[in-house]
């Protein structure tokens, strides 16, 4: 694999002309955990055995005042505590669901990353409604041995790129790993990667409708070919095309526009 794609919105080319890319917080990505507000189902199955009661009692029979635990052993304070079991019963459940209840997005530290998603492939419809402005965006290739996403840092921060993997446990490890990792009933296999860089390593913040944004510095020797969207006319892809060519840091860049096939329907390339 030596190229990635970037789709970007109808906003790219101004992107492309600023040098900079916009990295989304983790609660931008389409995955359900990481918003806000999720309902996680309850676990109603739990049951509260024998031994973890009689545990439960000796916890508290120990947390009893000495003057309370002169006047009574343990045997005699199991005995009254009989009466409020089913009580004590629903508290430690209640504890026990709270326990395990998976709220990824509270994960401290989370929120400190910013993410851009890259695919191996241009040509899925999917991708060029959700995230190209339903085909009125464009894509930028970068290629990744000049593009530095590789490393491990980014502006003396932790740089991460990998390839989100559709796994069939869901087992987090750490805060990344709900960054790189996707239930395999999920979504598709779209062959996406991840860039996850710092939020302070940010080249520049700009306000967003009251929300912050990170923008980071755009590559652009790595950047080999921008595609541009189906739905664009042709004297636009020709205002692009020249910018393009004048500009001293995408004179080496080719421009095309992703065109549809009569007689296939699929997406490709053609020279503008």
């Amino acid at each position: 694999m030596n190229s990635l794609y970037c789709f970007l919105a109808t906003e790219g080319l101004i992107f492309l002309k600023r040098g900079l890319l916009p990295l989304l917080t983790p609660a931008q990505l389409p995955e359900p955990w990481l918003q806000s507000g999720c309902a996680y189902l309850v676990n109603e199955s739990i049951k509260v055995s024998a031994q973890d009661y009689r545990r439960f009692l000796q916890q508290q029979y120990q947390n009893l005042p000495p003057s309370l635990k002169e006047m009574m052993n343990f045997d005699y304070f199991e005995q009254q505590s009989e009466a409020k079991r089913p009580e004590i019963e629903q508290s430690l459940i209640a504890q026990q669901q709270q326990a395990e209840a998976v709220k990824p997005f509270c994960a401290e530290g989370l929120q400190d990353w910013r993410i851009l998603s890259m695919f191996e492939h241009w040509q899925d419809m999917q991708l060029w409604q959700s995230m190209a402005a339903e085909g009125q965006g464009l894509i930028v290739e970068f290629d990744l041995a000049q593009s530095g996403f590789q490393t491990q840092t980014y502006n003396d921060q932790a740089q991460h790129l990998r390839e989100v993997q559709q796994v069939t446990s869901w087992l987090p490890e750490d805060d990344l790993y709900y960054l790189f990792n996707r239930p395999q009933e999920s979504r598709l296999n779209q062959h996406e990667w991840r860039l996850v860089r710092k939020l302070a390593a940010a080249d520049r913040k700009i306000e967003v409708q009251g929300a912050e944004r990170a923008m980071y510095r755009l590559p652009t020797k790595a950047v080999k070919r921008v595609i541009l969207g189906y739905r664009r006319s042709s004297e636009y892809c020709q205002q692009v095309k020249q910018y393009l060519s004048q500009d001293i840091n995408y004179r080496h860049t080719e421009c095309l526009q992703a065109q549809l096939d009569p007689k296939t329907l699929c997406l490709q390339t053609v020279v503008i």
